[in-house]
């Protein structure tokens, strides 16, 4: 393979996305920018690479960087294969599971047995926590506040305090949480 082939292609779908996500046609970026359409046609399709100064003058019309438009997909998104997640323990019976983070927030799973609760001390300043039921009840406190949540119930509540997470149901109750960071990340959990 052609060690340019994945910038082209990078480049390709960027310029294309930039130039819809403005709603310009070929014309419109061509008139604007002043590289002919037959170059931005190809530059699109991944026929040609384009010179920088070419380059430079796409990316100043359309006011985004060089950087911006080769950047990979890879660098646009990452996916975290469920059998690459780590499985811990959340009680008797219960797991904790987290999908994915990013450094600020982290996406987590959680499934507790009827009548546990699992306990954190709270998150460093500024943390906050997004939570979903999906199936059970579930029972928060934070700071000495008390919540109660259903199946399709969401919650949104500071991290950064001492909180509990309980099962008062007869059934294992599943819930989706993100933890944000608002200063530095919990280190227990770094990437």
């Amino acid at each position: 393979m052609d060690p340019a082939e994945p910038v082209s292609r990078a480049l390709a779908a960027n310029l294309r996305a930039a130039r819809q996500a403005r709603g310009w046609r070929l014309e419109d970026l061509a008139e604007r920018s002043g590289v002919s359409r037959g170059m931005l046609q190809q530059i699109e399709t991944g026929r040609t690479n384009p010179s920088i100064a070419t380059l430079a003058r796409i990316c100043s019309t359309l006011g985004v960087s060089i950087g911006r438009l080769v950047e990979p997909p890879e660098e646009l998104g990452h996916v975290v294969r469920a059998a690459e997640v780590a499985v811990r323990p959340a009680g008797a019976g219960g797991q904790a599971r987290l999908l994915i983070n990013d450094g600020r927030a982290e996406l987590w799973d959680f499934l507790i047995a009827p009548g546990e609760e699992l306990r954190s001390p709270g998150h460093p300043e500024g943390t906050g926590e997004l939570l979903h039921v999906n199936t059970g009840e579930l029972a928060v406190t934070v700071g000495g506040a008390a919540f109660s949540l259903g199946p399709g119930d969401a919650l949104r509540m500071r991290g950064d305090r001492p909180h509990v997470y309980a099962n008062p149901g007869a059934e294992p109750v599943r819930f989706t949480m993100t933890v944000i960071y608002g200063g530095r990340q919990d280190p227990r959990y770094a990437v």
